[in-house]
């Protein structure tokens, strides 16, 4: 067998193979972004498959009549460039915000006007000849948009003024108020609309008062302009932490953005279906069932969910992380001359993947987070599995015996709320429930303080931390993100049953190898959807000379009401 090149699955954007065109997932997070224009920020961890997302929408509107698209991504150098200019509103975060806020709101006016000024209804339209005037002005910025942005602060904040006249002052120049007025007008003529999506914003990012300033002040300025209805609507991708330091910093936070924040996030069952594609596209499987392609690239315990599930044990729960894992496993059979994935390719490729994931924690909290590696160093060689109040003791004893003064005064600061830290960036995870474990990697903190209980060190960095693994068969689930319902009458194990439902009828082949397995699964759809109106629900004998099977059931008067 000829050795499989490393990244035979492609990384989670995998344009350039055109892998991403041909196995995207169309998740419910995709489709309440083409769906819905409520939703103006976009937030997910590293790996969680921004970017991709962002290539698809783009691929989406650029085929929509009467939608022009607009992508905004930064490089380092630009996203710098804005600080100096930033600082001129003051130090404070809110004055910085509230400056670049203006200047954003001006930006979006000017390219809608843009899109809008070739419709033959625009030279109609009332201000459309000061709205022209704006934008000529407008282009004469520079070449392209962020260009543009740049010498608008340069060549109107005033410099003789005070901090925080220089943000009235710019309001005024521009003439905001009177400009939206003018294009809310023209946009109830013009129809065209102008779809900008913004990304790569972590590019010469800082989580200081100027930094956090900039990127609110475009986001404010996003959420402005989309609420006035004036015919643009922009869609920014934040990554976690820069997300988390807007939302603890912006004391408007809840009242201004929280409405508009998407949250991606991955289900299993979307995750499954994500990685057989990939694989269908890069082996050139010919099944068509999930099931029936992971199963044709494995062997012993990684066959089936139940071995997918192992191989997402050792991830976040995330795309990259996925792909990252088995482009290793698969590239570790190829060497071992083997053609399918074993368990014991998958833990080899994962050591790695487990150091890279623990490096990713500390260089996107320690900022943030100072005494995160000596806290980490606690769960080092150590068992998986704690108790809560275990942890608090061995806090503690690093607090007792380091020497470093910043370090001790961050875990003096943090602890006893130590744990509540440790969960809210996804290093624990707390007990739930029988042998059950709910994570989140999103910074927030439990609703009360964690003093007991269950704590489990996430199983994607065991490998890199050495941990004594608890014992996986009594560890029942691991839960990712988001809190979970833990009663068993609850509706998240009834939603679970039912996605368990859909599962199956993917798994299962399409024509006569199916049908059987499909009449049954039929049978048992139809009893549950009509549970409250129909009674004996039964497959019908085939009648001779057909081969269409029927189900049958005894209706009840109540069936109107049964949806």
């Amino acid at each position: 067998m000829s050795v499989v090149r490393p990244n035979v699955l492609g990384d989670v954007r995998a344009e350039a193979d055109g892998l991403l065109a041909e196995s995207f997932v169309e998740t419910p997070d995709y489709r309440a972004l083409i769906e819905s224009s409520e939703l103006t920020v976009v937030v997910g961890r590293r790996g969680t498959g921004k970017s991709a997302l962002v290539q698809e929408l783009k691929r989406y509107w650029t085929q929509r009549d009467r939608v022009r698209l607009l992508r905004i991504s930064p490089e380092e150098h630009e996203a710098l460039m804005l600080r100096p200019l930033a600082t001129l509103f003051g130090p404070q975060f809110q004055h910085v915000r509230a400056g670049m806020r203006i200047a954003w709101r001006h930006a979006f006016m000017m390219e809608t006007v843009r899109v809008m000024r070739p419709h033959y209804t625009f030279k109609d339209a009332p201000g459309n000849v000061t709205l022209g005037t704006q934008l000529k002005n407008w282009d004469e910025l520079g070449h392209d948009i962020l260009t543009r942005y740049r010498v608008l602060l340069q060549s109107s904040i005033d410099k003789r003024l005070a901090p925080e006249e220089r943000i009235g002052d710019l309001a005024r120049k521009l003439k905001l108020q009177e400009t939206e007025r003018t294009l809310v007008e023209v946009s109830g003529r013009v129809n065209r609309e102008l779809v900008v999506l913004i990304d790569c914003l972590d590019e010469g990012y800082q989580p200081d008062d100027a930094g956090v300033g900039i990127v609110d002040g475009l986001i404010q300025g996003a959420i402005d302009i989309k609420t006035r209805r004036v015919g643009v609507r922009p869609v920014i991708f934040l990554r976690d932490n820069i997300f988390r330091s807007i939302r603890l910093m912006d004391p408007d936070y809840s009242r201004n953005i929280e409405g508009s924040v998407l949250r991606l996030h991955w289900e299993e069952r979307d995750l499954y279906h994500f990685v057989t594609k990939r694989i269908r596209v890069a082996f050139g499987v010919q099944h068509e069932a999930n099931d029936r392609i992971w199963n044709s690239v494995t062997v012993g315990d990684l066959r089936g969910k139940s071995g997918f599930q192992s191989v997402l044990r050792m991830t976040l729960h995330r795309p990259r992380d996925v792909l990252s894992l088995l482009n290793g496993a698969f590239f570790e059979a190829s060497r071992q001359g083997v053609s399918r994935l074993g368990l014991e390719h998958v833990v080899s490729a994962g050591k790695q993947l487990s150091d890279n994931r623990l490096n990713d924690l500390i260089s996107e909290y320690e900022p943030l987070f100072p005494a995160i590696r000596s806290l980490i160093a606690i769960f080092r060689g150590k068992r998986a599995e704690w108790d809560v109040e275990d942890v608090g003791s061995e806090v503690e004893e690093v607090v007792r015996r380091t020497e470093d003064s910043v370090v001790r005064q961050e875990m003096s600061l943090v602890y006893p709320t130590v744990v509540d830290a440790l969960f809210g960036i996804g290093l624990l995870g707390l007990g739930v429930g029988d042998r059950t474990f709910a994570f989140c990697h999103d910074g927030r903190r439990p609703d009360s303080s964690i003093t007991k209980g269950k704590a489990l060190v996430h199983p994607c960095y065991w490998l890199a931390l050495g941990c004594i693994e608890t014992d996986e068969a009594e560890l029942s689930e691991v839960y990712d993100e988001y809190s979970i319902e833990t009663s068993r009458a609850s509706a998240s194990v009834r939603n679970r049953m039912i996605d368990a439902l859909v599962d199956q009828l993917e798994g299962i082949d399409v024509g006569i190898d199916g049908a059987a397995e499909f009449e049954k699964w039929c049978e048992v759809a139809v009893r549950i959807c009509f549970a409250k109106g129909l009674r004996n629900v039964v497959r019908q004998a085939y009648t001779q000379g057909t081969h269409r099977p029927d189900i049958i059931a005894t209706k009840h008067n109540d069936l109107n009401n049964a949806a």
